[in-house]
């Protein structure tokens, strides 16, 4: 389980930095993260992730690497449209 979690994270926040954030529509980067969020806390609240420290821990790295890779996508969206524009 713990494997299956960290490859469809790692996938999600490549997709999210590369394409989701990366593109002129602010709100479209911001679907992951939150998705991330409603997804972990059910997660929590069904059981299927214990409520423990580390699974804390990791929820909350992950929603912040989330929020992390948007912000990093939108820089690289917004430095593309300035080397634009001094072309």
């Amino acid at each position: 389980m713990g494997i299956i979690f960290v490859i469809g994270s790692i996938t999600s926040l490549i997709l999210e930095k590369y394409v989701l954030a990366n593109n002129s529509h602010v709100w479209l980067g911001a679907i992951e993260p939150v998705i991330s969020i409603i997804f972990i806390i059910s997660l929590m609240l069904t059981d299927y992730m214990k409520f423990d420290v580390l699974n804390v821990i990791l929820a909350v790295v992950y929603v912040s690497l989330s929020f992390i890779f948007w912000g990093q996508g939108n820089d690289l969206y917004h430095q593309r449209v300035v080397n634009r524009i001094y072309e």
